[in-house]
């Protein structure tokens, strides 16, 4: 797949400075437009975490003290960035469902330890659906599931229908995603995003895509409140899966851990093998949420846009929001393949 233009590290929650009426744009902007002019669409399929981009941005600008509306037009600037940076041909945002978890009917532990949401990032996450609906972006808010189960599924359209995936989250756990034709955009502390690759995540944890859902079930989660594998940090659990590959391999020989890990690392396999399936089960991103291509590929309406970001005291966004993305819809699909 032809690499996705990201900035290295960009700032996500500063908004760009305007440029003035009839102004000539930047070389290096008048550069780039010539060449993309030049060059034939590429499809890509934009998925983004609007629960990780709402968190993201109502911290930014002082939580319940910010000013009033302020959290909504950081989201909406956070998403024409990442608009701009993966130019999409098709676009869904996924949201948690508020309501109910799958997850936490299966394992009431589940994100059990986490502090309330202030009623103002509540408000938030309630309005911003239903906003990017009237933008005319898709959105899709699963029953029972969260956002990261949409950008699996995204990833796996994009797969069936043979284009480009690019994927907006502060999960870790969309690391299993990444794949030749899947980038993976990770929302960082400080208003940035960093492209992780398969050579991003060996130097950074020791462990492939592949390998990532078995390295995570082992360490833990505990944003997630799931404790790991006690006595198995991530540099052993990075060692074990480079000397076995999966951890079912690692537990048919005990006795080769042992000698290489230490007998501790065996025995905390073989007893805690439990802790290690369900974590595996509850961190496993869906692939069957159901999305809906002309939705996502449809494009966007400049009066509309316009109108509803003026509402929103979001004016200035009108131009770059409808800039990042004027490929909707401008690239064609293949059909999906047999089943």
């Amino acid at each position: 797949m032809p690499p996705i233009p990201a900035a290295d590290s960009p700032q996500l929650f500063v908004l760009d400075e305007p440029v003035a009426e009839g102004a000539a744009p930047p070389a290096a902007t008048r550069v780039r437009k010539a060449r993309a002019g030049r060059r034939r669409p590429v499809p890509v399929l934009l998925a983004v975490d609007g629960n990780g981009l709402a968190h993201r941005a109502y911290h930014a600008v002082g939580g319940a003290e910010g000013p009033p509306g302020e959290a909504r037009v950081r989201v909406l600037a956070m998403l024409a960035k990442i608009g701009a940076a993966t130019r999409p041909s098709a676009c869904v945002v996924g949201f948690d469902d508020p309501i109910r978890s799958l997850r936490r009917d299966r394992h009431p532990g589940y994100k059990s330890a986490r502090p309330p949401k202030d009623d103002a990032l509540v408000d938030l996450l309630d309005e911003l659906p239903g906003l990017l609906r009237q933008l005319g972006i898709c959105v899709a808010v699963p029953a029972g599931l969260e956002a990261d189960d949409v950008l699996g599924s995204a990833a796996a359209l994009a797969r069936r229908r043979g284009v480009a995936a690019a994927l907006a989250t502060g999960d870790q756990d969309a690391f299993a995603l990444v794949a030749p034709t899947v980038q993976v955009f990770y929302l960082v502390t400080g208003g940035r995003m960093e492209q992780v690759s398969p050579s991003w995540l060996r130097a950074r944890y020791g462990v492939g895509p592949a390998a990532y859902p078995a390295f995570a079930a082992l360490r833990g989660d505990a944003s997630d409140c799931l404790p790991g594998v006690k006595g198995i940090g991530a540099v052993t659990a990075a060692r074990l899966l480079g000397a076995y590959g999966t951890v079912e391999e690692a537990l048919d020989d005990p006795a080769g851990v042992a000698r290489l890990l230490g007998g501790w690392v065996a025995e905390a396999l073989v007893t805690q093998r439990a802790t290690y399936q369900l974590n595996r089960e509850l961190m496993a991103i869906r692939d069957d949420v159901p999305l809906d291509v002309a939705t996502c590929t449809r494009r966007l309406d400049p009066r509309t846009v316009a109108a509803i970001l003026t509402e929103h005291d979001a004016a200035d966004l009108t131009g770059r929001f409808l800039g990042a993305f004027t490929q909707l819809g401008r690239a064609a699909w293949r059909r999906a393949a047999e089943a």
